[in-house]
């Protein structure tokens, strides 16, 4: 963020067409950002000048080299090794997760050095998209989906309503992590309306839509914001500290909470009652291999069982150990204090993403990733103008 970039017209309208691309994919297609994200970093390498690495993308290379080295004795490879059966995609995370990093590292870093006045267009089109997207999803809770199954119908694509509305919900995940820089944009610029008909959107739609990660997310945000607020510098620390802990004691915490769960599972429905098992039999497969874990993909060596853990602290405690756990909570720790230089929404928007990935989802999931450098990127345009340490350095 010291000398300018070259190329910032291309790479003004790379992020311009990504960020009108995004909201789309979150509703008609979640799984696309794995497509979309990748291939924007991809078109922006010719521009991308990269500067000395700082200490959160150090720890995240340290996690990704011991994940590779954690290959080696993966149950997932040992048959055939690491680099065979490329036709099968899903056994090659290793490769994806180097690509993601590398991609990612270079999508953010080009958006830090983005013209002042198109991080200005990227953050009404943020807003818009953000409102557009809520309302359509809670138009959706409401409705059983209406719109999405005339579309899917119309496009010789129907399918059942049950799976129609699981994809439709899937877009409360990105919704749920844009709403904290969104909102904080709404109100600055004094949108009150637009900011409440988001509020609105993104806290029901998922309740409507019958998936409470995003809501109990939005709710954590929400308390990460108010500490932002009370404690002011202190609550990084404080934010950071309590992330850390939680990634440290998981698998302990869990074997605590067995016979809780037990209670739990048989009250919350069938779906609660599986994650919970999982969530049980990961903890005890971890004091398996409680050091060094039992390898990258390891959690798929339970299938049919289990695909993955639902909750990354379990995860990678799972596949790579203390070790693992260790170095993940560092990278959280040192995200928080970044995002509390930042302001309030980004640490919000962090711990938002934090709750989600804490209760579901793969860790290593490339759509996942994604969504995690678009959430620093969205709360660096919510950030223009604000914090003069993270304005952007070129001028249009």
């Amino acid at each position: 963020m010291t000398r300018p970039a070259t190329g910032a017209p291309y790479a003004s309208w790379i992020f311009l067409i990504l960020f009108v691309l995004t909201p789309l994919t979150a509703y008609l297609w979640p799984f696309g950002l794995a497509a979309f994200t990748p291939i924007a970093a991809i078109l922006l390498i010719p521009v991308f000048r990269p500067e000395r690495p700082d200490l959160v993308w150090a720890a995240l290379v340290a996690l990704l080299i011991y994940a590779l080295v954690s290959v080696l004795w993966s149950p997932v490879f040992a048959d055939q090794g690491v680099v065979s059966d490329y036709a099968d995609a899903e056994r090659q995370t290793w490769a994806k997760v180097v690509l993601n990093l590398g991609l990612y590292a270079v999508l953010v870093g080009v958006a830090t050095r983005l013209p002042g006045r198109t991080m200005r267009r990227l953050a009404v089109i943020f807003m818009v998209g953000a409102v557009l997207l809520s309302a359509v999803l809670a138009f959706e809770g409401l409705t059983g989906t209406r719109l999405y199954h005339l579309l899917t119908t119309w496009s010789g694509d129907a399918m059942r309503p049950d799976l129609e509305r699981r994809n439709v919900a899937q877009g409360t995940y990105s919704l749920a992590l844009m709403y904290w820089p969104a909102v904080t944009l709404l109100l600055r610029r004094g949108w009150r309306r637009a900011a409440l008909l988001l509020t609105l959107g993104a806290f029901s739609a998922p309740l409507l839509l019958g998936t409470w990660a995003p809501f109990v997310a939005l709710i954590g945000g929400g308390v990460a914001y108010w500490l932002v607020r009370v404690l002011k510098d202190r609550a990084s620390v404080v934010i950071g500290a309590s992330f850390a802990a939680v990634i440290l004691l998981a698998p302990w915490v869990v074997l605590m909470c067995e016979g809780l769960f037990d209670w739990a599972g048989a009250r919350l429905g069938a779906s609660w009652a599986a994650r919970l098992d999982i969530w049980s039999f990961t903890a005890e497969q971890t004091l398996r291999h409680p050091i060094f874990g039992w390898g990258l993909d390891g959690s798929r060596a339970f299938l049919p069982f289990m695909l993955h853990p639902h909750s990354a602290p379990l995860q990678i405690w799972l596949e790579l150990g203390l070790v693992g756990a260790v170095l993940l909570a560092v990278v959280w720790w040192l995200l928080i204090q970044r995002a509390g230089r930042l302001g309030p929404q980004a640490v919000a928007a962090a711990a938002t993403y934090f709750v989600i990935g804490g209760l579901s989802f793969g860790m290593w999931q490339e759509w996942w990733l994604g969504l995690a450098a678009l959430t620093a990127i969205w709360c660096m345009v919510a950030n223009v103008g604000v914090e003069p340490n993270f304005e952007p350095v070129i001028e249009a």
